[in-house]
């Protein structure tokens, strides 16, 4: 069973994780002895004194096993992202923001051809969020590169942070601690993205976690 599913694995999981392979029979090996000292246990639960000598030290040893699977089922959970509220400008300003982004990232990101460092061909340069802080002095905005791959569009994650200089925002591109990539829908996208940055962060109190406007890596203003 175990070697079967480490086959399985290798077939699935994609080619940047193939690391944790070697690492699946082990895990698998691990959860089978655990769930059968338990099974044996019950079998044998007349003459348990007898048999836990024998159990016990297999109980112990595979116990992690589970439990780093509860675990990762945990952290993985999906994560509260509110309701979208009332926007803290006016709509006007928001336009104004988002067509300021747009002119950056065009400007800094993309050729004369509009062909990006990664040689994708960008038709078009949507802003999916902007995020202001609550004292309206950052904010951080999410952009949907769409990119033509041969005959198939992909919907590309990339960003923009900016802080307040006087009344006009300075922009920068984050150094760290994002995640850029390619998806087949823009709301794929959006949904995929927003929960790997309200998993890790608090935004505006969403969560306990430490706010997302204190992280350095992505709040560095530095061209």
């Amino acid at each position: 069973m175990c070697i079967i599913y480490t086959i399985y694995l290798s077939v699935k999981i994609e080619e940047s994780a193939t690391l944790a392979i070697p690492f699946a029979f082990i895990a698998v090996l691990g959860l089978a002895l655990f769930c059968e000292s338990i099974i044996f246990a019950l079998i044998y639960i007349r003459h348990l004194k007898e048999v836990l000598p024998l159990l016990l030290p297999v109980f112990l040893l595979t116990g992690f096993v589970p439990f780093y699977f509860l675990n990762k089922r945990y952290e993985n959970r999906p994560a509260k992202i509110p309701q979208a509220g009332q926007l803290p400008v006016t709509i006007q300003q928001y336009d104004l923001d988002k067509a300021q982004i747009i002119s950056d990232y065009k400007a800094n990101d993309l050729d004369s051809n509009n062909i990006t460092k990664a040689r994708d061909t960008i038709i078009d340069v949507k802003i999916d969020t902007i995020i202001y802080s609550t004292d309206l002095t950052k904010f951080f905005s999410i952009i949907i590169a769409i990119a033509k791959d041969g005959s198939k569009t992909k919907f590309c994650s990339e960003y923009r942070v900016g802080k307040k200089q006087n009344n006009d925002w300075e922009l920068f591109s984050p150094t760290g601690n994002i995640w850029i990539t390619c998806f087949d829908s823009i709301l794929q996208l959006k949904n995929d993205i927003l929960q790997y940055f309200y998993k890790k962060y608090s935004i505006n109190g969403s969560s306990s976690k430490p706010e997302i406007w204190t992280d350095k890596y992505i709040f560095v203003y530095e061209k």
